[in-house]
């Protein structure tokens, strides 16, 4: 049967609120795909933040929702491995293109997010407020399988949720890990094609918070966006962000341009010269700076 929250660390207050920024999404869906990756796991990709879909015996569990435009293709995708309804929500972050869907599922299902993510939601006027919000930890009881959410710190955002199915050694990152960009695309293969530091989140932050994950028991990690990962992908996307800070710090020091700066993580990191990640450089410095 299925248990509500257990939840191990104080619950927040469902009336704060605080802004965050949201992605934006092509004009028309891209059609989704599914793929089981364990035992009663899945994960759909295409359009927007990947939905992780977790089968107990009595109903379903997912890890973000898409843009609003993605919920009835990610709904038939979810039909096309189980009849059970979907009766938990995590939300990764606030973000709109992991909890787009939210609204159509607040009637049926329970939605949990990390409670700075709530308040970015509310701030942002984002529709679909999740009615549930935890500080440090939670878990959950699917029918005998366990989930749990933790944040561990800043990374993506101030409000970084990371979900664990520790039958299955999976683990759910939201943006805080990526394997591609946005569309689900890295040509270059580089290992930060697709990083992005969101207002609240912490460029400084993110490695510390990185290794606090490393210590979870998992093998493999549905990313943000992009291919499915393991541990050792994790470890390269850490290692990998710890070297683009180093770089970038001496070129801060040294006083070099923007333009400068871009053009190196483009050179030597790979990025998308077009992409969102190198409209972020902004914020990385300015982050450096202070």
């Amino acid at each position: 049967m299925f248990k509500r929250c257990l939840f191990i660390v104080c619950v927040a207050a469902l009336t704060r609120g605080a802004g965050s920024g949201s992605a934006q999404a092509p004009v028309a869906p891209l059609p989704l795909t599914i793929e089981q990756i364990a035992q009663d796991t899945y994960v759909v990709r295409g359009e927007a933040g990947n939905t992780t879909v977790y089968v107990g015996d009595e109903g379903v569990l997912l890890v973000d929702l898409k843009f609003e435009r993605n919920f009835d293709d990610l709904m038939e995708k979810v039909r096309s491995v189980t009849s059970k309804p979907v009766k938990f929500v995590i939300n990764t972050h606030s973000h709109a293109d992991h909890t787009g869907g939210n609204q159509k599922l607040l009637s049926s299902a329970l939605i949990i997010v990390h409670k700075n993510a709530r308040t970015a939601m509310i701030e942002g006027k984002l529709p679909g407020i999740p009615q549930l919000a935890y500080t440090d930890e939670f878990a959950l009881d699917l029918s005998g399988k366990q989930v749990v959410g933790r944040y561990f710190g800043r990374a993506h955002t101030d409000g970084d949720t990371w979900v664990f199915f520790p039958a299955v050694k999976v683990m759910a990152s939201g943006d805080s890990f990526t394997t591609a960009n946005g569309l689900g695309l890295n040509p270059t293969k580089s290992p930060t094609y697709g990083f992005i530091i969101a207002p609240g989140g912490s460029f400084r932050d993110i490695t510390a918070t990185l290794d606090k994950v490393l210590m979870q028991d998992f093998d493999v990690v549905v990313p943000g966006h992009g291919p499915v990962g393991t541990r050792p992908d994790v470890i390269k996307w850490r290692n990998e962000i710890e070297r683009l800070r180093t770089r970038m710090s001496g070129m801060v020091r040294e006083g070099k341009s923007k333009e400068d700066i871009q053009h190196m993580v483009v050179t030597e990191f790979g990025w998308d010269p077009m992409g969102n990640p190198l409209r972020n450089v902004d914020n990385l410095i300015n982050e450096l700076k202070r």
